[in-house]
């Protein structure tokens, strides 16, 4: 039995091409995976592939293929927990929340099947792609090896449908149906006061239906790649004021303030309004929805060299494992199939805005959210950096 306490450790190159040309040379085996509609990766103990079919191909892009032979499942899906890290797959502090890592694990513990669901984001071209896949690992044996059969089928598709079912079916319906009640109750209000109180409930319930409608259509447009800049000159405080203003109507602000950092930078810049108020949108709705009453969330400007920088505050701490998976497509801490927002924010600020996204979380300060893009998003405005 080798010695897996070390998570970075693995078998040499020598060692890798051995089994794998054995492997190569069962025509049985070669037959069933050929057949496979989905990926099948044959691993060693260090989790290192030494075998697959073509399937992966399909949901990879390695560069060479035969580089693939000693690649982790996530060196060669290219994870994005792997941008800043050296030893590779499973060994970031991310990967003891990865499904395909615990997987394996719990498959080379056990001995048994272990089947489960995992997330992983990857980055192509400079391009973000989120995929939902489902995971199943089997114990086999080869020469008296215990080895592991990984299968790997992307339920993407199904997930997003399932995703905007939740949404458009039952959220967007749901809200629906409470300003069609409203209206109805307009019609013989018993006092001046109901209506007004009326009319603004209305209201509050027409801005959450449009802002959920207006949040789908961007990041189906963003994830598909048909996303349209339209820059103009935008103003800094103006943006920040008209989010809080757009937000102060809707429900899960009731009680809540939204306040504006009156040494924020009043600065211009040319970028695309809409989507950065997107983004922002995006930004206090988590936040607001992270605090309770009397509590209120702060935005901020600040001029930073060639770059605008936005923040947006609350208090409050988030969980470690919260920290891990927070920019994760189909992650949310309000339940399943509802993990849209922190995942369109990186989407569409790193994919569209050309800017960078990150948080810092503790005790003493609370939670902040930063959004730093360029002053310029105009192509000759934009440095050769930025342009990759």
């Amino acid at each position: 039995m080798r010695d897996n306490s070390g998570l970075a450790m693995r078998d040499g190159q020598r060692d890798i091409e051995t089994i794998s040309n054995s492997l190569a040379s069962d025509v049985r085996l070669a037959m069933i995976t050929a057949a496979f509609p989905d990926v099948a990766l044959i691993l060693n103990h260090y989790r290192q592939i030494i075998y697959y079919n073509e399937a992966l191909l399909n949901l990879a892009h390695p560069g060479e293929e035969g580089a693939i032979l000693g690649m982790r499942p996530g060196e060669v899906l290219s994870c994005q927990n792997l941008l800043n890290e050296n030893n590779g797959c499973g060994t970031t502090s991310s990967c003891r929340l990865c499904g395909t890592m615990q997987a394996i694990q719990q498959c080379l513990l056990t001995g048994q099947q272990s089947k489960t669901e995992s997330r992983i984001t990857i980055e192509l071209e400079g391009q973000i792609h989120a995929l939902d896949l489902e995971v199943v690992a089997n114990p086999f044996i080869f020469k008296d090896e215990t080895l592991v059969m990984l299968v790997i089928r992307d339920i993407s598709d199904t997930k997003r449908r399932q995703l905007l079912e939740q949404i458009f079916f039952h959220d967007i319906l749901n809200t629906a149906a409470g300003l069609n009640g409203l209206l109805y109750a307009l019609e013989s209000p018993e006092s001046d006061e109901e209506y007004k109180n009326t009319i603004a409930w209305a209201r509050k319930a027409g801005n959450e239906l449009v802002e959920e409608l207006l949040s789908q259509r961007t990041l189906l447009s963003a994830e598909s790649g048909e996303l349209h800049l339209n820059i103009t000159r935008c103003q800094a405080v103006q943006l920040m004021e008209e989010v809080a203003s757009y937000l102060s109507y809707h429900q899960i602000a009731e009680n809540k303030k939204i306040t504006i950092d009156p040494l924020s930078h009043g600065a211009q810049f040319e970028s695309d309004p809409q989507l950065v108020k997107r983004v922002l949108i995006n930004l206090v709705k988590n936040a607001l929805e992270a605090i309770p009453a009397g509590e209120s969330v702060r935005l901020r400007a600040k001029n930073i060299d060639r770059t605008l920088l936005f923040s947006v505050n609350n208090p409050g701490e988030l969980s470690e494992d919260v920290k891990l998976q927070i920019f994760q497509r189909s992650f949310s801490t309000k339940g399943p199939h509802r993990g849209i927002g922190s995942f369109s924010i990186k989407l569409l600020t790193t994919t569209y805005l050309k800017g960078r996204v990150w948080f810092e979380s503790e005790a003493e300060n609370g939670t902040t959210f930063f959004v730093e893009i360029p002053l310029c998003l105009k192509p000759d405005c934009l440095g050769s950096e930025q342009r990759k």
